[in-house]
């Protein structure tokens, strides 16, 4: 990706944030240079300081965010408390599912780029929660025998209710722990 960008700065983070809010609402394709500048008060060449280009912008955006969910699952907690936690920031940081982010990648030309996308999803996502997942099936907090199946399975639950708790009529982080809840200890009367 080049240089990093300076992103120390309130320009820089204004930048970041709105161009998450945008790139759920519209896709990558959907959103232009122009549009993330009007809304944050800038120039082109001040977007263009900080960020080579739209893609630079769009991969920054998508590191920066997972990174925050790294940082949700190093909290220290028993698994349905990380879990719970992971769960909520997910429900209150996402405005669309995850997969249609991940599926802007196809509109990714630079190869760089494609792999710093996967390797962020996996190092910032997939990777803490699975090795979650196996912590719980290590120490016999959960059954199962493939910590990716569970990890795929309980991001697949959470997906599904992005967007969805105002329809559900539950606060993020209570529709955060029902959802935890069932996952861990299932829908069925034993």
């Amino acid at each position: 990706m080049g240089n990093k960008p300076k992103l120390e700065h309130e320009s820089a983070d204004r930048i970041l944030a709105i161009a998450w809010e945008l790139f759920q609402q519209k896709g990558y394709k959907g959103v232009t240079v122009d549009e993330i500048c009007k809304r944050c008060n800038l120039t082109k060449p001040t977007l263009y300081y900080y960020f080579h280009d739209k893609e630079d912008l769009f991969v920054t955006v998508l590191q920066h965010q997972l990174l925050l969910f790294s940082d949700v699952l190093q909290q220290p907690g028993g698994i349905e408390e990380r879990l719970t936690r992971m769960a909520a920031a997910v429900l209150q940081n996402f405005q669309t599912q995850y997969t249609v982010l991940m599926h802007d990648r196809e509109h990714i030309q630079k190869p760089e780029n494609q792999r710093a996308i996967r390797e962020a999803f996996r190092g910032y996502l997939f990777n803490p929660l699975n090795a979650l997942m196996q912590s719980g099936l290590d120490d016999g907090t959960l059954r199962g025998r493939n910590s990716e199946i569970l990890t795929l399975m309980f991001l697949g639950v959470i997906n599904n209710f992005i967007g969805r708790s105002n329809d559900i009529e539950m606060n993020t982080v209570s529709l955060a722990s029902e959802l935890t809840s069932l996952f861990l200890e299932g829908v069925s009367i034993q």
